[in-house]
């Protein structure tokens, strides 16, 4: 690769350093590892308008990247992953430079990981020969050969699925990793998605669309309500400690403004995705890699809030054909499957570890031993007791 000029990235208002927070060491609380969630918004407000479009806003954060050497893009084959890298591919040729790679995860053992079809449809649509591929088989489980040199440095961190994003920071040394991460966020579904689809169908919509109006325009205590009824539970935890974060949750779901274009934003506040973000940021410089959520900076998060307004779009491919519409073929951008990664994440290391462990390094005032095990050991663990995992292996 061409080594250009090192351009710095763009500003970002996103740093926990405002907060007070110790950059890249904070420390989950008993409740938050127990239930392996971080709950919470932080009161940030969403940057002064006028707005540019989220394509040129998009454009406008990738440039000084594409200056970097090696310029990577995390490529899944997904719709953000697949939309990053068309817009990069794009921009670099527009302006004469050289173009990023795509850095791919390839999952032999796990068939439910399998993009290689979408992939490639991606990929030659753009005219891109070249790729990274790297072949994961236990590497990016949480006790893996990735995670536990990170685990002995720093403790536990949050998120605790980093693995397979320091395993590609690696091969960006010196450079930058863009990634998709905060798509499903800044383009997914809003409370107010149902009633946008009734009235942009004009009145033509499925019955089953109406059926989920009432609940978007219910008022916050019954949306807190349903949210509880409706809770993902966690099996290995205390009742009362069980029912206590299922609170949070709903809590946390309640919030969500009718305002489409404020729901997005909401999305971009979060004390789980804020966080997560900026850790990883930090374990990337130790790396000597500039880490990147495109679609998580601040800026273009609030441009498509602006851009969607009150009602915004009737669906995640609604959504990405107004916006992206130019960048990919529409079978691409409205793909309606989606790549499954439990069983490529819990493997062999995670297994052998709950058979050998004996219960400690975990608060059992908040946790049933028993019901944690079977969870690792169960055919598809679930994915929060990764932060419990994590906190046992540092106490052995």
């Amino acid at each position: 690769m061409v080594t250009g000029p090192a351009a710095p990235g763009p500003v970002t208002s996103f740093s926990l350093r405002d907060k007070g927070v110790r950059v890249g060491l904070y420390t989950m609380d008993p409740l938050e590892v127990a239930g392996g969630w971080v709950n919470g918004y932080d009161p940030v407000p969403m940057p002064d308008g006028p707005h540019a479009s989220p394509r040129r806003v998009l454009d406008r954060l990738l440039l000084p990247y594409l200056h970097r050497s090696p310029c990577l893009v995390a490529f899944s084959g997904g719709r953000d992953s697949s939309v990053l890298l068309a817009a990069a591919v794009s921009l670099a040729r527009r302006e004469g430079l050289p173009g990023p790679v795509a850095l791919t995860l390839s999952y032999p053992d796990a068939a439910d990981a399998d993009e290689d079809g979408w992939q490639r449809v991606v990929l030659d649509h753009l005219g891109v020969a070249d790729r990274i591929v790297l072949t994961v088989h236990d590497e990016h489980d949480p006790l893996g050969p990735v995670a536990t040199p990170v685990l002995a440095r720093h403790g536990l961190v949050w998120p605790p699925n980093f693995a397979p994003t320091v395993r590609m920071m690696g091969m960006a040394r010196g450079g930058v990793l863009l990634t998709g991460e905060g798509g499903d966020e800044a383009f997914g579904l809003k409370r107010i998605t149902p009633l946008t689809k009734v009235l942009k169908s004009r009145l033509r919509a499925p019955a089953r669309v109406y059926a989920d109006v009432p609940g978007a325009l219910a008022p916050a205590a019954l949306r807190r309500r349903s949210a509880l009824r409706d809770r993902y539970r966690r099996p290995w935890l205390r009742p009362d400690v069980e029912e206590t974060l299922a609170r949070r949750d709903a809590a946390d779901a309640a919030a969500f403004a009718l305002h489409a274009g404020r729901n997005t934003w909401q999305f971009a506040t979060r004390r789980c995705a804020r966080i997560g973000y900026e850790t990883v940021r930090v374990i990337g410089s130790e790396l000597d890699v500039a880490y990147v959520q495109a679609f998580a900076e601040p800026e273009l998060v609030a441009s498509v809030a602006a851009a969607g307004g009150f009602l915004g779009w009737t669906g995640r491919t609604a959504t990405m054909r107004a916006l992206f519409g130019d960048l990919l073929p529409r079978e691409v951008l409205e793909r309606r499957s989606k790549a499954l990664f439990a069983n490529a994440v819990f493997t062999r290391h995670t297994r052998e570890f709950a058979r050998r462990w004996n219960g400690a390094g975990v608060d059992t005032d908040l946790v049933d031993p028993e019901a944690l095990r079977d969870t690792w050991l169960s055919e598809t663990p679930h994915a929060p007791s990764m932060s419990l995992l994590q906190q046992a292996w540092l106490a052995r």
